[in-house]
């Protein structure tokens, strides 16, 4: 939020996130995660049967961690009544503030928010791939879908620990 009342709204480049005025947390990984609901929200079911699961092409400079069909069998494997109400499985693109801003500031590999998992993409060359796709469906993707689940803890710290606990013991 911006001191002055016609703000305009999250800091845009990683410059901004060190200044002593600067009001607005810089996230890109969170903007793209809003920017990517707006867009979808309205074609995906509010109670579908199974999540749907959509998968955008990389950015340049970025690697699909996982593919949408690795998604599905590991969905597959999961007991139904874990992913009931889940709407979406998002395989995001990444964006060049990203890309820029990877190791400068807080980086994500997941997020939770609205009923929906998003999976953001990972920089090129910084992991071997194998290991990167068993690490997104293992422990991202159910570190996600943990968050989903846990409707009891309030605190973040609590609700962190019961992703973490939750991604060990199922995947």
């Amino acid at each position: 939020m911006s001191a002055h009342s016609n703000g305009s709204g999250p800091r845009s480049n990683s410059y901004s996130e060190n200044r002593f005025t600067n009001w607005s947390e810089y996230g890109p990984w969170w903007l793209e995660v809003q920017s990517v609901f707006k867009r979808f929200d309205r074609r995906i079911a509010n109670r579908p049967a199974f999540p749907k699961i959509i998968e955008l092409p990389p950015l340049s400079g970025f690697v699909k961690p996982c593919s949408a069909s690795e998604v599905e069998s590991q969905l597959l494997n999961c007991p139904s009544e874990l992913l009931k109400g889940l709407r979406a499985i998002f395989i995001l693109s990444g964006t060049v503030k990203q890309l820029k801003s990877w190791g400068c500031t807080a980086t994500f590999c997941g997020h939770y928010w609205n009923r929906c998992v998003f999976l953001h993409a990972y920089p090129f060359g910084r992991a071997e791939l194998v290991s990167l796709r068993r690490f997104y469906l293992r422990n991202v993707l159910m570190h996600e879908i943990g968050h989903h689940l846990d409707t009891w803890n309030l605190a973040p710290k609590d609700r962190e620990r019961f992703a973490e606990q939750f991604a060990r013991t199922q995947g």
